[in-house]
């Protein structure tokens, strides 16, 4: 389940960006958090049905016709196919009238997502 990011979801949200390899770097996932606050971009996290915890972490860029996943963080035992379509249909839901884009980390996901949804 997506759940909008609250101030009280920090350590939450930075403990997952951590995971990134190319975030772990001293202060890196800070920075990225703090951006994307600063700049109103959303963050969301990814909330397991059956057992009610936090299992991922994704901040999205918007414009006026597309979402683009700039991050994306499951922890590593969360990391499954199931899981991560989920979050995309969720996001997908959440914007239905925007195409869903990725970086050239994250767009791999995408693409394979939409073949599944075809």
């Amino acid at each position: 389940m997506l759940v909008h990011y609250r101030k009280d979801y920090q350590k939450i949200a930075m403990g997952l960006l951590s995971l990134l390899p190319e975030l772990r770097d001293g202060q890196r996932f800070k920075d990225e958090l703090h951006w994307a606050l600063e700049e109103e971009n959303p963050i969301y996290l990814w909330k397991d049905q059956e057992d009610n915890h936090f299992i991922a972490v994704v901040i999205l860029e918007l414009g006026t016709d597309y979402v683009l996943l700039r991050r994306l963080s499951f922890t590593p035992s969360e990391r499954s196919g199931r899981n991560v379509y989920a979050l995309l249909t969720a996001i997908h839901e959440e914007y239905p009238d925007r195409r869903l884009m990725g970086t050239l980390s994250t767009q791999p996901l995408i693409t394979t997502w939409g073949k599944a949804n075809e």
